[in-house]
């Protein structure tokens, strides 16, 4: 881990927004905006946070969403392939810890994307759902659309339930 100061920051952050363009400006904002509600506990994790991930949980179903800005865009300027995967296994896997006993949660030991189209829209759904409920294994399938309801990919994914580690 590296060590740092508020002044090494400070210095950073000057230095950033002195040669800054527009986008990159949009993207510290995103950035920065994405923290400050980790801090303020909006989210748990800094990869949701980063993403402005929000997710809804049912027993047997989930959505995920996340805004479509250049911070997830690849060199073609469309959602990163690697985005929409960590997106498909945030709602399978959030659904599937939710679905196990107290004590316990799920890590995943596979998941397979397929990519049928891209998107300059909005915003990426992802929308997750059980194919397999096991007492060790969990199976899962999941639909990445953009807010327009086009289909960019579908996901499964297995997961494997593990006993939950004591929080340090």
């Amino acid at each position: 881990m590296v060590t740092s100061s508020k002044g090494q920051i400070e210095e950073l952050l000057a230095d950033i927004l002195q040669h800054s363009t527009a986008e990159d400006e949009e993207v510290l904002l995103h950035l920065l905006s994405g923290l400050r509600d980790k801090q303020q506990g909006i989210h748990r994790r800094y990869i949701n946070a980063a993403l402005h991930m929000v997710g809804k949980f049912e027993p047997e179903v989930s959505e995920v969403r996340i805004p479509i800005t250049p911070v997830i865009h690849n060199t073609i300027k469309v959602p990163h392939g690697g985005i929409i995967a960590t997106i498909a296994d945030a709602a399978m896997g959030g659904l599937a810890s939710r679905s196990v006993p107290e004590g316990f949660n799920v890590v995943t030991t596979n998941i397979n994307v397929s990519y049928i189209a891209t998107t300059t829209n909005k915003e990426l759904i992802a929308r997750g759902r059980f194919v397999h409920k096991g007492r060790q294994t969990l199976v899962m399938e999941c639909d990445i659309e953009d807010e327009t309801g086009r289909k960019l990919a579908i996901a499964t994914a297995s997961f494997f339930v593990i006993q939950r580690r004591p929080q340090s």
